[in-house]
């Protein structure tokens, strides 16, 4: 594998790494401010608009997750080869929370989220699991060395 390969390669898992610490991080300052009812901002990537006390207190636990996980993706980036596992991590938990939305929101919660919510809301998912697992498979794949997946 020539050097340019092995730099596409941690170039391509860095950049994936840092759009996701980037946008965790920016969802976690956002959480945080529902949290505090500073404003009624929409809650990504559901694009959910809750109330009340109890909503603040969990949107507020979760944004001290998210930016557990803005951590996370950031410490990934630093050695991004030797920690693509978590690219895969990334990936699987948003394809769980893409399927739980859509099966919890008609089965559960009785149509909670719009349409539109919950279009938006699977559009960005989506996206991003793409984007995770392709830049995992593709760290993990030895150019120039067909078929060979390590």
């Amino acid at each position: 594998m020539s050097l340019s390969d092995e730099n596409k390669r941690e170039r391509v898992a860095k950049t994936v790494f840092w759009i996701g610490a980037v946008g965790d991080g920016l969802i976690a300052i956002e959480w945080f401010i529902i949290s505090l009812g500073i404003a009624k901002l929409p809650l990504l990537p559901s694009f959910f608009i809750g109330e009340g006390r109890d909503y603040r207190f969990a949107v507020g636990v979760g944004a001290i997750f998210m930016l557990a996980w803005t951590f996370i993706l950031y410490w990934g980036s630093r050695r991004p080869i030797e920690r693509k596992g978590l690219l895969l991590i990334t990936g699987i938990f948003l394809f769980i929370a893409f399927l739980l939305e859509i099966l919890a929101n008609y089965e559960v919660f009785e149509n909670l989220l719009s349409n539109k919510q919950l279009v938006w809301g699977a559009i960005l998912k989506l996206y991003l699991v793409i984007q995770f697992l392709f830049a995992y498979l593709y760290s993990r794949h030895k150019l120039g060395d067909a078929g060979d997946i390590r």
